[in-house]
């Protein structure tokens, strides 16, 4: 029972962690491109689809998280900010890339603890 909850918990921790990763390129892509004309700022909102697929997989006892990368919408920003038709912000998204850092950094802080029970779990009926 201990190990089923604790392989659930990491099947949505890798979702979420692939899912931040995913958001880091995207971010990363932006600032790579502040200067090209014309580029359009792009954004990953993934919290929705993750959270839908915990409360389907919770409902139904049916794992969904495979469910959620291919959910993943990429939204364009089409407000230009600068002369050249270029919408991304560097201040803003050097802002999003370390709170998704930080995001990233939480999600691997519990994939420690779980790791760090199994283990303790594991040695524990050895």
């Amino acid at each position: 029972m201990i190990f089923d909850n604790l392989f659930s918990q990491n099947s949505i921790l890798e979702t979420a962690m692939q899912a931040t990763q995913y958001r880091n390129k995207v971010i990363i892509n932006n600032m790579a491109n502040a200067d090209t004309p014309n580029y359009k700022s792009k954004s990953v909102d993934f919290e929705g689809v993750l959270s839908d697929a915990i409360k389907k997989t919770k409902d139904t006892g049916i794992n969904h998280m495979a469910e959620v990368m291919p959910r993943l919408v990429v939204s364009i920003k089409e407000n230009s900010t600068t002369l050249d038709g270029n919408s991304v912000d560097i201040e803003t998204e050097m802002v999003n890339l370390y709170k998704n850092s930080a995001k990233y950094d939480t999600i691997v802080g519990s994939v420690i603890s779980n790791s760090n029970i199994s283990s303790t779990v594991y040695n524990a009926f050895k």
